[in-house]
């Protein structure tokens, strides 16, 4: 019988074995050290989670978040550890989605086929 978690386990850990995990982990580590970079990814990150809060409660975002939001992404844009590691980190997910789409991929043809008889 087959036993997909265990396939799952091998790909997350093939993923870290990735070029592109690789880079991410080497951005991190940079961003780690330098502290400036650091203090602004904690109050990116802080932030993030007052959007997500909002969005998930319904609520439409406060003045003064979309104020702080536009400030915060006025400083990432000038920080060149917060950049490496946000492109770092895109190229990672965009992996795991293409990783996602051959995953899904059977599911949708069964559905494809339903598509197409009528």
């Amino acid at each position: 019988m087959v036993n997909v978690y265990d396939s799952a386990n091998q790909v997350a850990e093939d993923l870290q074995k990735t070029p592109q995990f690789e880079a991410l982990k080497k951005s991190l580590e940079s961003l780690k050290n330098n502290p400036e970079s650091l203090k602004l990814y904690g109050e990116m990150d802080a932030l993030q989670k007052k959007v997500m809060a909002a969005q998930q409660a319904g609520q439409p975002l406060s003045d003064d978040i979309k104020k702080e939001y536009a400030e915060i992404n006025t400083k990432v844009s000038n920080n060149d550890d917060l950049k490496d590691m946000i492109s770092k980190e895109q190229a990672v997910f965009q992996l795991i989605n293409d990783v996602q789409n051959t995953f899904t991929k059977p599911l949708s043809d069964l559905y494809k086929d339903l598509e197409n008889k009528n």
